[in-house]
């Protein structure tokens, strides 16, 4: 009989413990779905309205970097208009839209940074321009 209250208590204190993990993993999962997937569902959400709302006649930009004009939309499908040449259309699935935008198609004229000044390369580098002097030695012929 004492063995038979003894198995009970220990079933009993298990269950307690396991009770515990359960509501610890329970809040875990509550946390991670606040930071991460109610966020994304948010970003989702927010793209369909996106390539829903697009027009004919808006230039959007797809996945692949390309730019193109919109000139009809059919179902799901946005009819894409590529380049100078106005006979190149292609058929795109709304999902491959990824903003309404124009190209910038202005040539940037590239300065010569100032001696002094500080630029920050793509790769994070940080370099300063400064001002050097190189003392040139001439070589002299011996005979």
């Amino acid at each position: 009989m004492s063995n038979l209250l003894l198995g009970f208590t220990g079933v009993a204190g298990g269950g307690a413990g396991m009770l515990v993990t359960v509501a610890y993993m329970g809040v875990f999962f509550g946390i991670m779905w606040f930071l991460v997937i109610r966020p994304q569902k948010k970003r989702e959400k927010q793209v369909v309205e996106m390539q829903n709302a697009v027009k004919v006649g808006q230039t959007v930009l797809l996945q692949s970097g390309e730019y193109g004009k919109v000139v009809d939309v059919i179902n799901d499908l946005f009819i894409i208009e590529f380049g100078l040449n106005k006979s190149i259309r292609i058929p795109v699935k709304k999902s491959a839209v990824v903003g309404v935008q124009e190209p910038n198609l202005t040539v940037g004229k590239k300065v010569e940074p100032q001696v002094g000044t500080k630029v920050v390369e793509d790769d994070g580098v940080e370099y300063e321009y400064i001002e050097v002097e190189e003392e040139v030695e001439e070589e002299t012929e011996k005979k």
